[in-house]
């Protein structure tokens, strides 16, 4: 049976001071709680127990637990790419085997920075609607990366700027995937592996573009 598509805008967006704290509040209790007890068994009682908030105030913003993912997933994705968008302001000239290990880094450093931040990635692939946004959110990771990429080494077409970012971007997913059930000695190891794949690469790419 196919599975259904899930309803993942908000309800409603808060405008005044006080539902504005409350919907961050929320929103942060969920991170919490994904830290603390994975996404399998969050739910919005769970929620609202913990923040302290009656479960119509969660409902009032978030049609359900997906929704909440969400959001935080795309505040990820925000900050990522506002941090791209920095460093390539920051470091216009700086040669793209020296500032991709940044880019990287931030990545990393907001994921583990967001409470919940890996459960929020393994929640991303848990439903056929999130999967699908979650590719959407590659896709523009992969053009933000291309875009810099043209800006970083001038002597990269378009088309040579896309596919470098696509390798980037697909391996360091696949990657970070791979590190979510492992201890952090092995993760450290993996990523510090990708980021020598990732320097082989750049480095015949901007040698030979």
């Amino acid at each position: 049976m196919t599975e259904q598509p899930l309803t993942l805008e908000l309800r409603s967006i808060p405008t005044q001071a006080r539902s504005k704290q409350t919907f961050e509040h929320i929103l942060s209790t969920t991170g919490q709680l994904l830290e603390e007890v994975g996404f399998e068994a969050f739910n919005t009682n769970l929620l609202a127990e913990r923040a302290n908030v009656a479960v119509r105030a969660i409902y009032r913003y978030f049609p359900n637990k997906f929704s909440l993912v969400l959001e935080l997933a795309r505040r990820m994705e925000l900050d990522w790419r506002d941090a791209v968008t920095r460093l390539t302001q920051q470091e216009p000239h700086a040669e793209w085997p020296d500032i991709w290990p940044k880019y990287l880094d931030r990545y990393i450093d907001t994921v583990r920075s967001t409470p919940g931040g890996v459960a929020v990635l393994r929640a991303m692939k848990s439903h056929p609607s999130l999967r699908a946004i979650d590719e959407e959110m590659n896709a523009q990771y992969i053009q933000d990366i291309a875009n810099a990429l043209q800006t970083n080494a001038t002597r990269f077409t378009k088309e040579k700027s896309k596919q470098v970012a696509t390798l980037l971007l697909t391996t360091t997913v696949a990657v970070i995937d791979s590190t979510l059930d492992v201890t952090p000695r092995t993760a450290n190891t993996q990523i510090d592996l990708l980021k020598i794949m990732h320097q082989a690469l750049l480095l015949s790419t901007t040698t030979h573009p």
